[in-house]
């Protein structure tokens, strides 16, 4: 075998589904919690650039919701509407808001954690691709 090959398979993360979309909501909660502390410090613009950026991970969180018109895709659907609404308004109120949000539908993925990785295990819920999620996070 190819030594390089052999490399980079041995480098190459072994995400599950499920903790790809945590990392994402600990993004998120960690850009609302940077803003409200520029914020509280009087650093507006650096609060407005990590509300963006907290934005775009919400977005990319709700990108992924298959809207099927399942009752629960639609709820989400509809907390990640009022995230990106609260996080644009940008008041203190506002991003606590969304922050409790976002922190709620944390804790509910982490509870169904072992349960999800055990299916993605069994191949019941097909694996991240990898290459593509290296690529697309660069």
């Amino acid at each position: 075998m190819n030594p390089y090959n052999k490399y980079q398979e041995q480098t190459s993360p072994s995400w599950t589904r499920i903790d790809m979309l945590l990392a994402l909501y600990d993004g998120a909660v960690d850009r609302c919690e940077q803003a409200l502390s520029a914020l509280a410090g009087g650093d507006t613009v650096a609060a407005k650039a990590r509300l963006v950026k907290a934005r775009l991970i919400v977005m990319g969180l709700a990108s992924g919701v298959v809207a099927d018109g399942d009752p629960v895709t639609t709820d989400i659907l509809r907390l990640f509407e009022f995230c990106l609404h609260q996080l644009e308004k940008g008041g203190e109120a506002d991003m606590r808001s969304a922050l409790n949000v976002l922190r709620i539908l944390r804790e509910g993925f982490q509870k169904i954690r072992p349960e999800a990785v055990e299916l993605e295990r069994r191949g019941a819920i097909p694996p991240i691709n990898t290459q593509t999620t290296l690529q697309a996070m660069a």
